[in-house]
């Protein structure tokens, strides 16, 4: 009679094992880390197309088994407030924010939450201690949006001028225009046509090719030339 080696009998039951917790696993509809990522990809894919409906489809099942995966918790936020569920979505996005705290993107996302609410207070706060404690122009600008939005110009034009202190770029990079481009057209929806000016100037040191800031200082009436750009800062 043919006996089998030792070697062969555990690979031969390693490999049964094996599918047999793969099967059981499909069977009780386990996920693999992958596969909710992917889930998550997906949902933000819909997103981008207003598709809140799907994307809550695809995550709520994620964040029910595994209110930890903060991505899953990130898209149902958005999609839960884009459905106009802003309670829900505030829970959402504020668990993803505590299991990502130094996420910009979803720090933002639940700002806009917070002032979708008219929670301006919390919004603020929020933005405030992000943009100081990351350096994140990104974060003042969006305080920015949220204080005009809000019928606090004030606070809107400050969030501008912190998010030009803080624009410093990466060894290698050039800083962004973003923030200066910001200023300008709060400076110009103000009265304030020559500080206006002037950041156009700034943010065309940084990009002279940009079709924006060439067809805005065209038509302030700005020359473009070797003397246009202007010293950056706040």
């Amino acid at each position: 009679m043919h006996t089998m080696n030792a070697k062969h009998g555990s690979t031969a039951a390693t490999f049964i094992l094996s599918a047999s917790i793969a099967a059981a696993m499909l069977a009780g509809g386990c996920s693999s880390p992958g596969s909710a990522e992917a889930r998550a990809n997906e949902a933000d894919e819909r997103l981008r197309y207003g598709k809140y409906d799907e994307a809550v489809a695809q995550v709520e099942p994620i964040v029910q088994k595994n209110p930890g995966d903060w991505r899953a918790q990130y898209a149902y936020g958005r999609a839960l407030m884009g459905q106009g569920k802003l309670e829900d979505a505030r829970r959402a996005l504020d668990r993803a924010y505590r299991l990502q705290p130094a996420n910009e993107d979803v720090c933002i996302s639940l700002s806009e939450c917070m002032a979708k609410q008219k929670d301006v207070k919390d919004a603020y706060q929020l933005l405030r201690a992000f943009g100081r404690d990351f350096r994140s122009w990104r974060a003042y600008l969006a305080l920015s949006r949220v204080a005009e939005d809000s019928g606090d110009p004030d606070t809107a034009a400050t969030a501008a001028v912190d998010a030009i202190k803080v624009n410093e770029p990466l060894p290698g990079q050039r800083p962004s225009i973003e923030p200066y481009v910001r200023a300008a057209d709060l400076a110009f929806r103000f009265g304030r046509e020559s500080d206006g000016v002037r950041r156009l100037r700034q943010a065309y040191g940084i990009a002279p090719n940009d079709p924006r800031l060439n067809e805005a200082l065209a038509a302030h009436n700005v020359e473009r030339n070797k003397n246009t750009a202007v010293e950056l800062g706040p």
